[in-house]
């Protein structure tokens, strides 16, 4: 058993067991979301919408009072990146199954740092904190 923070019962301090940490209680975090991603001549994102929120601005929108901007198909409404960061590609697992993204990292309309990335095998665009 470990031991972790501490608590004072009478004045004296005495350690409190700390639970161990269980597989089944993890849980995954900045999980990537799919999106639909426009893009310009040169192939680079120009719009980008959350493809679970169509009647709603994404969820790159935090704030409500934001206007959503250009609708893109299906509805969406799409929110523009004003610059573009970084771009670089992930070749990797080859040996399982294989993981081939190109990815843009951007700021969106407002100052949102997003990572954006398309599956190069599937051709989906994905979303996650940077």
């Amino acid at each position: 058993m470990t031991r972790s923070a501490t608590s004072t019962t009478n004045g004296k301090r005495e350690a409190r067991p700390k639970a161990a940490a269980r597989a089944d209680q993890l849980r995954p975090l900045n999980l990537p979301r799919p999106v639909e991603v426009k893009l310009d001549g040169a192939g680079l994102p120009v719009l980008v919408a959350d493809v679970f929120r169509p009647s709603a601005c994404p969820p790159v929108h935090p704030e409500p009072e934001e206007k959503c901007n250009e609708p893109m198909r299906n509805g969406l409404a799409g929110k523009p990146v004003e610059s573009i960061i970084e771009i670089w590609h992930v070749d990797d697992e080859w040996w399982r199954e294989p993981i081939s993204r190109r990815c843009v990292e951007v700021i969106l309309e407002g100052g949102k740092h997003v990572v954006l990335y398309e599956d190069l095998t599937t051709n989906d665009w994905f979303m996650q904190g940077p």
